[in-house]
This record gives C-alpha cells, structure tokens and sequence, in this order.
C-alpha cells in the first residue's frame, strides 16, 4: 500500500482519495472524477515526472499540498487553468495520446520548470539511421515509412549541421522500430491510444538515439482517418529528442508532448521559431556550402519518393451527401480546445492549432462525438462551456452534451 504523509501522520492513499474526493466536491459544481480517475490521474502525475516513483520497500511520502502542487505543475506545462484538482479539463488532457518520455525529470520536478533544456548532444555530426522493424498491420508500404522518416529526419537536418544517411547494417545510430506492448526498454507501449512513440538521447548507452513508436497504432500519412496518428508528425518530434531536445509547454512546439495531429506536408513544413532556437542553442546554424567546399557525406542521397497529395477535390471521391468546402456556406463555426471547427449537415473539418487540416475530406459527427442523438442530422451552433468544458450543440430549440 502506498502511504501518504499529512504534517502530523501518515495516510493511506485510499484516505487521500477521499479527502481529494471531498475537495473536488466543495470546490467544483462540475462531476466529481471516481476514485478511479483520482488513481488513474496520480499514476500518470508519476510515469510523466510530476511526482517521485513510490518506494517498493518503506511506502512513499506525500502530502495532499504536494499532490496538489504536481497537479497544477502538469496544468501549467499543459496550458490549462492552475486549479491544484484533477478536474474534468484535467483528466481529458492526460487521456490525450502523447510521447512516453516524462516531462519533468526528478531533479527538474522540483523546480518545475515550464521549459526544460537538453542536457545532452551528439559529439558527431555525421548520423547514420536504419528502419529495423517496420508496422504489422498498416496501410503504409515499407518504402513510405523509410520516406517518412527521411523527411522528418531531414526537417533537423536543413536548419542545423548535422547530416543524416541511411544504412543497411546493424550499427546505425539512430535505429527505428515499431513494437508493442513491453519491449524491454523501460517504457512499455499501452496499445492504442496512451503513448505512441519515444526516443532515447544522444549518448553513449547502445539505445542512444533509438526511436521506438507503438505498432498497435493506427498509423497514417495524408489519410482522412481522423483517428490515425499522423507518422510524420510524430517521427519528427520523436527525432527532436534523438537528438537531444526535450519537451516544452508551448502550444505551437513541435517538442510539445501532446499529439496535435498533421503538422503538413514533409516537402514544405517549417518548424516554429521556438523549436529552431533550442536546436540551434544545441548545434549551431547551418551554414551554406561554396561550390567548392568538400560535402561532409560521401554520397549525396536521392530524396525519396512520397505518395501524391490530390491537387483538388476533383480527384476524391466524394460520398454522395458529403459537402464540398470549397463550395458551401457553414452552419457553424466553433473553436474547441484551441481547435477550429466547421460544421456543414452531418459533417465537419478540423483545424489543428498549427492552422492545419486534418484532413480534406469532412469526418461524421457522429463519429468523432459519441452520445448524441442519432436524428441529429446537422448542427446550428456549437461551444466549449468554460465552467467545465462540456462541449455543447444547439439544433433548433434542443440543446445536447
């Protein structure tokens, strides 16, 4: 049993359940989370470094007031209203597929700082790379994954010195891999949703580097399967800690350790100012190279090839009740959690925070938000209650949530 200390005795976690439950209730007119989302809540304060790892052997120590602290450290890193409780905002937020790595180590938790710096660089700036194992059951080819990792690799490339070649051996710096489940680093995979990937930093350790993302993900490129992961966007975020990047609260970074969805197209995506700067802190800018200067890699690489992005709407396929939205006036207009909704009959599109669509073609309401009456066929308007962020929808004089 994990004990926890108040200034005079020690508690049981249970009895710190209860009084959490007690306080949630006084303090807020919203649902009060289960002792199931409380448990739940504080094993992810811990995986994610916003609280010590118990100890096996005596019990850890903590007080409610130190709880509390750990709670409003991850709702400042996440952007969310400081309010020390594991409220409903709070509880989504840790729902949201992520990165496995922690956003605070030990030594920085109790600082707790909102940017953590990276400590650790590669001493080369030549890197070899090698996909070792590639998704089971995914609708990229082999080629497509290798192309991807390509073009995330080569968004860090582009702004710094450092130089990346794919390699046939078993001695490349950064090996990729797609697992499941446990598979014998220390962070084991969830299955679907939860964690999807993580890298280790550059070192001397044999995982220095290796990047590893879960292969029971639904893993996408230019899909409109709203609820795949985006590979590209996450390979080059995974990449960022490869090499030496750790996370940051800013809602624009790509180093965020949220998921944000596609951040683009790989041939033309910039990275924000913020991610370039703490690179650039790490290796220097990259510099441009006279003709008759000598290349740094023996052999130029060929950049490899990309499945096509349609043009135009007339290269999909539309379903017959599906709106073109490039020619159609909106029943509604929302931003949700620093999203931007468009709502058209039974359909919508989703821009990210990065001002991205997440897809050309529109997902079904239905489908993404789950209890809605089923004849709702469209939608008149739509907003996020502040009070405790349910996301409301009008149709006529009818009200749902």
């Amino acid at each position: 049993m994990w004990w926890i200390s108040s200034k005079e005795s020690f508690w049981p976690r249970e009895m710190l359940l209860i009084a959490l439950l007690i306080a949630l209730k006084e303090s807020m007119a919203a649902p009060t989370p289960t002792a199931e989302d409380i448990n739940r809540g504080v094993d992810w304060l811990t995986r994610f470094g916003y609280l010590p790892p118990p100890d096996p052997v005596t019990g850890q120590l903590q007080t409610q007031e130190e709880l509390s602290k750990a709670i409003k450290a991850m709702q400042e890193f996440g952007g969310l209203k400081l309010t020390g409780i594991l409220d409903e905002a709070t509880l989504e937020l840790m729902k949201t597929p992520r990165c496995s790595l922690p956003d605070l180590s030990q030594s920085e938790a109790s600082r707790r700082k909102r940017n953590v710096q990276a400590v650790t660089k590669w001493s080369k700036r030549n890197l070899s790379w090698r996909v070792r194992t590639f998704p089971k059951e995914s609708s990229l080819g082999h080629d497509t994954v290798r192309a991807l990792m390509y073009y995330a690799l080569k968004v860090w490339s582009d702004i710094t010195p450092l130089n990346f070649h794919e390699v046939a051996g078993n001695n490349a710096d950064i090996q990729i891999d797609f697992s499941r489940a446990d598979h014998n680093d220390g962070y084991p995979f969830d299955g679907p949703g939860g964690t999807v990937a993580h890298a280790f930093f550059p070192g001397e350790q044999h995982t220095s580097g290796d990047t590893h993302f879960d292969d029971e993900e639904s893993w996408t490129f230019r899909s409109s399967d709203i609820h795949g992961m985006d590979l590209f966007a996450v390979a080059v975020h995974e990449f960022g800690h490869a090499i030496g990047l750790t996370h940051i609260s800013d809602m624009e970074s790509i180093m965020r350790p949220y998921y944000q969805g596609p951040v683009g197209d790989p041939l033309k995506y910039n990275l924000p100012y913020d991610d370039k700067v703490r690179i650039w802190q790490l290796y220097g800018v990259r510099e441009s190279v006279s003709p008759t200067a000598k290349p740094e890699v023996a052999e130029a690489e060929e950049h490899p090839f990309l499945p096509d992005l349609p043009e135009n709407r007339s290269s999909i396929q539309l379903r017959k009740d599906e709106p073109d939205r490039c020619n159609t006036h909106f029943d509604a207009v929302a931003q949700i959690r620093g999203e931007a909704f468009f709502f058209k009959g039974k359909y919508f599109w989703r821009l990210t925070r990065n001002k991205h669509l997440v897809s050309l073609q529109p997902a079904q309401i239905h489908r993404f938000w789950k209890g809605l009456p089923l004849n709702m066929d469209s939608v008149d308007a739509i907003y996020e209650r502040t009070t405790d962020h349910k996301i409301v929808f009008f149709k006529g004089k009818c009200r749902s949530f």
